[in-house]
């Protein structure tokens, strides 16, 4: 799902490997199929933060389950 996402984008290929394990990760922590519809929005969320943020890997990481333990905590 992510690659397909990225494809369209302008990530190099070592964007791109730091952004799908960041996916893959928040995926296997949430038991969710990265064939999900959910999955597409963590996938535009790791895109987007790391496009506007380009932070390191780990930094990644920390800020999109921070933003998605946010986005859980108000009942959507």
């Amino acid at each position: 799902m992510l690659r397909r996402h990225l494809n369209r984008t302008c990530l190099g290929p070592p964007d791109l490997a730091i952004c799908e394990r960041v996916f893959d990760q928040v995926c296997a922590e949430e038991n969710l199929d990265p064939l999900d519809p959910d999955a597409e929005i963590l996938a535009v969320m790791v895109v987007a933060i790391f496009r506007n943020v380009h932070t390191s890997e780990r930094e990644l990481l920390e800020t999109v389950r921070s933003r998605r333990q946010k986005g859980a905590g108000t009942g959507h």
